[in-house]
């Protein structure tokens, strides 16, 4: 029997971020599987020939594929019939689940001719109105043949809009690499004082993560105790926030460090540096951060709301929101939050470096989360 094409459509696999993390990850493991045959399809790179699956890219000017996909899928399927799963937000995806209201009529022919199933894992993460998706993401899960979503947060809130019930798999993490590492070094490569107390944050530059609270809680904490110092990782330092603005208008100049483009193995040392990190985002469909700091042994305060809630069993972790408000075409309902509540955590009292790690343990790739769940879920 051949084996079945499957061609993943994401950020592409060689950038640094999340997305791409995971569609990498999953198009190595699935291309050890026989019953596969791999190939990707990747937003605003060029591929690299470290991965062992067939590669192809477009540039973000591109769009979401819109005008490369059927060439691509001739070139890496030909004539034979098969998969196209696709590893993005629904709100990219309308032409790609309803043919029906795409204009161009090549491409509507290619889409409605039944050559791949449409397969897709979704990050979900904000409701809207009534607890609900928005109508235009709703339209988007109808028209996928299977789908598969990060976190049971996302998986229910799909089932309590389309009425049928899906699967749920968190996405996985190499414990090899974010493991606790020595805290005196991890300082040093911060330049930070062995005296210091260490709070970190690590996000992207985007609306949805805040950098004005994040920052503005760290002036909080700055006013309450000279003792704290504050690591700060991030892509851009100017994009959705001006993060040296930020840190100028709230007087932080000699309080924070600033990183950027560091290795998995360099950010687990500056985790392991840390007592403790936030993620003040206004909703996550995952949450790389919380896990890897985790991993590493350090507890993460996270607001409670969305699927990166689910990761940090411990309540104390979670910060309540004081308001809530709709935004984005999507009417996705995002948390406010009072800053003063992130700097009233008890992280005195967390667990010891082993327990916080074995929060995250069942998200090992190799050991768990592969062999145990993800290989089943595509051998069905």
């Amino acid at each position: 029997m051949r084996p079945t094409p499957i061609l993943f459509l994401s950020d592409a696999p060689e950038l640094p971020g999340g997305l791409s993390r995971i569609g990498r990850d999953l198009a190595t493991l699935v291309s050890s599987m026989p019953e596969y045959r791999v190939g990707y399809l990747g937003r605003g790179g060029v591929g690299s020939r470290q991965f062992p699956f067939q590669q192809y890219g477009f540039p973000e000017s591109a769009q979401w594929g819109e005008g490369v996909l059927e060439s691509v899928w001739h070139d890496f399927a030909g004539d034979e019939k098969g998969i196209v799963m696709t590893i993005w937000d629904p709100s990219r995806l309308l032409w790609f689940a309803r043919p029906e209201f795409v204009t161009d009529e090549n491409l509507k022919q290619f889409l409605t001719s039944g050559q791949f199933k449409r397969w897709g894992y979704f990050p979900i993460d904000a409701l809207g109105p009534g607890g609900r998706l928005s109508h235009e993401l709703t339209a988007v899960l109808q028209g996928y043949d299977r789908r598969l979503f990060y976190t049971q947060f996302g998986r229910d809130a799909a089932q309590k809009t389309l009425g049928v019930e899906d699967d749920w798999i968190p996405h996985g993490i190499k414990l090899e690499t974010w493991q606790p590492r020595d805290k005196v070094a991890g300082r040093m490569s911060l330049g930070i004082g062995k005296n210091k107390r260490l709070v970190g944050c690590v996000m992207t530059n985007q609306e949805r993560k805040d950098w004005g609270l994040a920052m503005t809680t760290f002036s909080v904490l700055a006013k309450r105790d000279p003792k704290w110092h504050f690591w700060c990782h991030t892509d851009l330092l100017i994009r959705a926030w001006s993060i040296p603005a930020l840190i100028q208008d709230l007087g932080l100049n000699s309080r924070v460090t600033v990183t950027q483009y560091m290795t998995d193995e360099e950010l687990s040392y500056a985790y392991s540096a840390c007592d403790l990190t936030v993620l003040p985002s206004l909703g996550e469909g995952f949450g790389y951060p919380i896990v890897e700091s985790l991993a590493c042994g350090v507890p993460c305060i996270v607001g409670d709301y969305g699927g990166g809630a689910e990761l940090v069993p411990n309540q104390e972790w979670k910060v309540a929101p004081v308001a809530w408000r709709l935004e984005t075409p999507y009417n996705c309902l995002r948390p406010v939050y009072n800053p003063a509540t992130w700097v009233d955590w008890n992280f005195f009292r967390c667990e010891c470096e082993h327990q916080t790690r074995e929060m995250v343990s069942h998200l090992d790739w190799h050991t768990a989360l592969w062999p145990g769940v993800w290989k089943k879920w595509f051998q069905r």
